[in-house]
């Protein structure tokens, strides 16, 4: 018969002042409005070891990922398969970008400080030690919260037809728009002990964290996830919130954005909290305590680059404008382009404890999918993560590329028309192997 255990542990991970943050460049930090934080939870049956990593920052890219993942493998003595780092994607908050540091030092420029990674790695190692060696029995509980006024779908048309991307703090007119199609619900699931005292908890939700500044600015927050998290964690005695950012590729906090930055993040902080509440108190226990955990590569098709040179050129002319988004856009295609059969593979993960799973993608994926997963999951309790490596960046729907805007034509996006699909059943397809 299995026991499963559950360890939680925290380091902080805020950058110095000075340091790259944002897309980093010419973002650096000039102030901390609080901390930013790595969660790590270590869930053991005797059999399987699994690692779920929460990261206040703005996104691990592919290389930073993969040398996280096997520094803590290394670690624990398991496979690196068995780890998930997810980032918030705060956009007050560090971007883990190293694979094309050295093309930028001749410019003078950074877009990740590398002792910072380098500390990072550090951190999440010594709490996934931690985590481990405190590892106790628990009892597991999951659940679903409403969460109102955080999210808001950001493509949108207006009257005239045009197709918009409502992030950041965009105009009234856009804000009075409807919230179109979101994620309401933050789904939980609560660790507590056998005595019923609370572990910790993972909270799984799905908005872009840009409360705090869509655009780039040199103050440092975990945004509405920090904000949110605190509160519970206090009510809790203290046990530690893991945050997993959910498929938000179009969805943000620009409907409801109304007073500063940090009265925006405060206040839609407090709201998630009081989602998180909800779930706790009405959450349902799991049943079954087998962990099974199970990493994959899904085949894409991915849109066809230019030749190298020109993809060189590309990022030359960006460094010398020193342009922050400029120089990150074409830096990370660079990386995508120098080993597009690797990035073709993409990545997918599941964990699952008895009707529960955590079904856990690359990408931004667009909300649409996020759902479709959860509708169609086998497991009575279904929490999708997005943002494990963030390297392909946006993913939208078939139909989405037919509209264009931001999400689409803007830069940031390396997939075809139905790779967020076969993604997206690709998942499903994983789930329902494991549920059999």
């Amino acid at each position: 018969m299995t026991e499963l255990r559950a360890g939680f542990a925290r380091r902080d991970i805020t950058p110095a002042l000075g340091l790259p943050t944002s897309l980093g460049v010419a973002c650096l930090v000039t102030e901390i409005w609080d901390p930013l934080y790595a969660t790590v939870l270590v869930l053991d049956d005797g059999q399987t070891k699994a690692v779920v990593v929460g990261a206040d920052l703005c996104a691990f890219l592919q290389e930073p990922d993969t040398q996280i993942r096997h520094a803590v493998a290394q670690a624990l003595a398991i496979a690196p398969d068995q780890i998930v780092l997810n980032a918030s994607h705060s956009h007050s908050a560090p971007y883990l970008a190293t694979e094309y540091s050295d093309r930028l030092q001749p410019y003078g420029l950074k877009v990740a400080d590398l002792d910072y990674v380098r500390y990072v790695q550090e951190q999440i190692v010594a709490a996934a030690r931690e985590a481990s060696a405190n590892a106790m029995p628990v009892q597991l509980f999951a659940g679903r919260g409403n969460v109102e006024r955080v999210a808001g779908n950001r493509r949108l048309r207006l009257p005239d037809g045009t197709m918009i991307s409502r992030h950041g703090r965009p105009p009234q007119a856009w804000r009075d728009l409807p919230e179109g199609l979101i994620d309401p619900a933050v789904s939980i699931v609560s660790f507590v002990d056998l005595q019923g005292r609370p572990v910790g908890f993972i909270a799984n939700y799905a908005c872009h964290p840009t409360a705090a500044g869509g655009d780039l600015h040199g103050w440092v927050s975990a945004d509405f996830v920090g904000y949110g998290l605190r509160p519970v964690e206090a009510a809790l005695g203290g046990a530690l919130g893991l945050f997993l950012q959910g498929a938000t590729g179009n969805v943000g906090t620009g409907k409801w954005v109304n007073e500063t930055p940090l009265g925006d993040a405060e206040a839609m902080g407090s709201r998630l909290a009081a989602g998180i509440m909800q779930a706790l108190e009405t959450a349902e226990p799991v049943r079954g305590d087998q962990l099974r955990m199970v990493r994959r590569h899904v085949p894409l098709q991915l849109e066809p680059f230019p030749a190298l040179a020109e993809m060189e050129r590309r990022l030359h002319d960006a460094a010398a404008t020193g342009d922050t988004g400029q120089v990150v856009a074409a830096g990370d295609a660079l990386v995508i382009a120098r080993r597009f059969a690797d990035f073709q593979q993409a990545p997918i993960s599941a964990l699952t404890i008895g009707d529960l799973a955590i079904a856990c993608l690359p990408g931004e994926l667009f909300v649409e999918f996020g759902l479709r997963i959860k509708r169609e999951s086998p497991f009575r309790h279904t929490l999708v993560s997005a943002y494990n490596d963030d390297s392909l960046q946006y993913i939208p729907t078939e139909a989405a590329f037919a509209e264009g805007a931001y999400e689409v034509t803007g830069g940031w996006r390396y997939t075809q028309i139905g790779d967020g699909e076969t993604l997206t059943q690709g998942a499903l397809d994983l789930l329902n192997e494991l549920v059999a």
